[in-house]
């Protein structure tokens, strides 16, 4: 099997002294292709770096709604580089209702005027959203999306949300959420968007998975994610890698030629 995590935070901290055991454990998984997402402009310079030194990687730039500051939209409009930089996505960027700050005002203008950027670009979007699809919606509706479209990781929105997005290219990675398997509302998530809108993801160095949730979390351990989703389809792992792989690749204009 060949797997993609779409989502994951190498610049991270933790992983500082040891990118080049984590890389090694990843491809030992059978990951062919990580997407390491920036959330701040401080780490756009970071995350460049590290997909230069290993040709598996690649890489999004963006602000992280958790992370914005008015000083950010001096910096935004630096993205429209984004492309010429090798960044295959925007993100992570998008929109989250359950943290007290930043203001959901400040967060709507630099979600905004980056998947603007985005669309210009035509670069997919890497999002983030908790407690406001409605908002997000709302966006997307008003400023469009990428043609390539875009994902919404670690998506925690009902059905009827998420085929109001699909309608708008928008599609959904699942990480160690799904280990827990006690979601009858993930589920039908799951087998609704099953196989054209359905990637994985790890979210490294967060959101662990059951069978590892006392460590730090690292992309080798999508492989418990992929077995969570293919109990929940009822489907082989197989099948479900496969399907999540053709969709990044697409989405991403991934190279996954051995």
């Amino acid at each position: 099997m060949r797997l993609v995590d779409v989502h994951c935070h190498l610049e991270s901290d933790i992983f500082r002294d040891s990118l080049d055991s984590i890389i090694g454990g990843a491809l030992d998984a059978g990951i062919v292709k990580l997407i390491t997402s920036s959330i701040t402009p401080d780490e756009w310079p970071l995350s460049e770096s590290i997909a230069r030194r290993y040709e598996c990687v690649e890489f999004a730039l963006g602000v992280h709604p958790w992370y914005c500051r008015e000083e950010h939209m001096g910096r935004i409009d630096e993205l429209a580089d984004a492309r010429v930089r090798g960044a295959i996505a925007i993100g992570e960027i998008g929109l989250d209702k359950k943290t007290p700050h930043p203001s959901m005002e400040l967060q709507r203008r630099i979600f905004e005027r980056q998947l603007s950027i985005a669309k210009e670009l035509d670069l997919p979007v890497i999002m983030h959203c908790r407690g406001a699809f409605e908002e997000l919606l709302h966006h997307i509706k008003k400023t469009g999306m990428p043609k390539r479209g875009g994902i919404i990781h670690s998506f925690s929105g009902s059905i009827q949300i998420a085929e109001e997005l699909m309608k708008y290219g928008v599609s959904f990675s699942f990480g160690g959420a799904l280990t827990f398997r006690n979601s009858k509302k993930k589920e039908d998530v799951l087998k609704g968007i099953f196989p054209g809108h359905f990637m994985l993801e790890t979210d490294a160095p967060d959101i662990p998975p059951v069978e590892k949730k006392d460590v730090p979390n690292v992309p080798a351990h999508i492989l418990y994610n992929l077995k969570a989703a293919s109990d929940i389809l009822g489907l082989p792992e197989e099948t479900v890698a496969g399907a999540a792989t053709i969709n990044a690749a697409n989405m991403f204009g991934l190279n996954l030629q051995s």
